[in-house]
């Protein structure tokens, strides 16, 4: 399967997940309070770090590695099922010093219960790499799409009763059982009792998964030390708020990055060696992941609060003010996020590993000097810590490939220019008596969203003649 085929059918999936998100947070948002949402994000903080070492970087060897034989994919298995085990007999035992550091006793059964998806995920982790490593995405995303849509119907029917933060976690536990039942069903490989460690196998992937997972664990820190902090100095409303600002942040990351990055890793790593191929694959890919991402995130910092009057409700007024800043850094992390593939299929975990190493150093610092002031000044901060990790990292990773960033920022300077001519078009339409004559935020969020949308997409076609070309090629003939 090419990059187009694979791209699309995790987009496919990715397109469905975020439905599911979408419902998760307009929905879900008005019948769960912020404070049991501030418990979910308590517990995902502990989540994520277990998710992070549960495969300690072996699915993407897997993928990564130009040959492999069965005696390691067994042995990845085995050590996966056992980190898994030990991972929620961890968090079962450490679940009330977690709720305790917290100030929230509910926390505890919420990591009680949460902590079954470790063992289960985990038997299923080297069946979904195998099937990654084959680009067959059709099937992984077909499974992925119906795991996800009975999650949801997990989660509405128990928020409907009232069972509070509880139906985000059962949405977790049916998601991950029913995803591993149909993993193991398509995947024609089986583990061996026989041959349950292989070492000398292990220890050809040791250089890279080590440094891959030392890079998630440093990863984990940049991406949940701002909960650990506001959780811990700041009212359980206020988490609630910032992440809920922090989900609708992640979207693009989730919804382009990702389908971006999941799909180019098997084929970077196909042509690891050849820079040209990967250069120009991985231009194209930012170039696009920019046109759509820039205009989104840049809209919704200007209209956050219609945006999340409109969407969530007024009592989440504190999410607006916080998107005005997490908006923008969703563009830088767009970009950033997409850089890992690159130093992986290169195989050089190392060098990621050393600029994860920068970026948590800003990011941390952002926060503990934010935290002495207010959510929003917190936000800020992060916005200008992830502006300087970003060029650092983006030369290093051009210069591995035999690029310039200058090169790249130049082919993507047309979208910055395009999207500055929508901004512009929105202040000054804003301004209008008519404009300011709209009541309902309902139809003033809609006619700015189509005028803003209509602008850009003018421009773009008038500007970008890629996008002209393909859109006579498509539409004249």
């Amino acid at each position: 399967m090419n990059l187009i085929n694979s791209a699309k059918w995790v987009a496919f999936s990715q397109f469905f997940k975020v439905i599911v998100q979408l419902v998760n947070i307009v929905y879900l948002a008005r019948l769960i309070p912020p404070s049991e949402y501030g418990i979910m994000a308590m517990a995902l903080v502990v989540i994520n770090f277990g998710l992070l070492i549960r495969d300690l970087g072996t699915a993407a060897a897997i993928i990564q590695r130009k040959e492999i034989d069965d005696g390691i994919i067994n042995s990845i298995f085995w050590l996966n099922l056992f980190m898994g085990l030990f991972i929620a007999v961890a968090i079962i035992f450490a679940s009330p010093l977690i709720a305790s550091f917290f100030h929230t006793p509910k926390l505890i059964y919420v990591l009680l219960l949460i902590s079954l998806i470790f063992p289960i995920s985990s038997s299923s982790a080297a069946h979904l790499a195998l099937l990654e490593r084959a680009s067959k995405f059709r099937v992984i995303s077909l499974i992925e799409i119906f795991s996800a849509l009975i999650g949801l119907i997990s989660a509405l029917i128990l928020a409907y009763q009232g069972y509070g933060v509880y139906s985000l976690v059962i949405q977790t536990i049916v998601l991950n059982v029913i995803s591993t039942i149909l993993f193991w069903k398509i995947s024609k490989w089986r583990p061996q009792l026989s041959m349950m460690f292989k070492f000398s196998g292990l220890k050809q992937i040791v250089g890279f998964s080590v440094n891959l997972s030392l890079f998630n664990f440093v990863n984990y820190f940049s991406r949940n030390t701002d909960s650990f902090i506001i959780g811990r100095f700041m009212p359980s409303s206020v988490l609630g708020a910032y992440s809920l600002a922090y989900r609708v942040m992640l979207f693009p990351l989730q919804s382009l990055t990702f389908v971006v990055s999941r799909s180019l890793l098997p084929i970077l790593s196909h042509h690891q060696n050849d820079n040209a191929i990967i250069r120009k694959t991985y231009s194209n890919c930012v170039f696009s992941i920019l046109y759509l991402v820039v205009p989104l995130m840049s809209g919704l910092a200007y209209l956050s609060s219609p945006f999340v009057s409109v969407i969530f409700g007024n009592q989440w007024t504190l999410t607006a003010e916080i998107l005005k800043w997490l908006a923008p850094t969703a563009i830088i992390q767009a970009v950033l996020s997409s850089t890992g593939t690159v130093f992986i299929a290169k195989g050089r975990t190392d060098l990621l590993l050393k600029l994860g190493i920068l970026g948590t150093f800003l990011y941390v610092l952002s926060f503990l000097i934010g935290v002495n002031f207010d959510i929003v000044t917190f936000s800020k901060l992060y916005f200008i810590a992830n502006v300087l990790n970003f060029f650092p990292a983006m030369i290093l990773m051009m210069r591995l490939i035999e690029g310039s960033l200058f090169t790249l920022l130049n082919k993507c300077f047309v979208i910055f220019f395009i999207n500055f001519g929508m901004l512009a078009f929105l202040y000054f339409i804003d301004g209008l008596d008519f404009i300011n004559a709209i009541n309902e935020q309902v139809v003033y969020l809609i006619l700015m969203i189509s005028l803003g949308g209509g602008f850009y997409v003018l421009s773009s076609v008038l500007l970008i003649g890629k996008l002209r070309r393909f859109l006579l090629a498509r539409f004249v003939n």
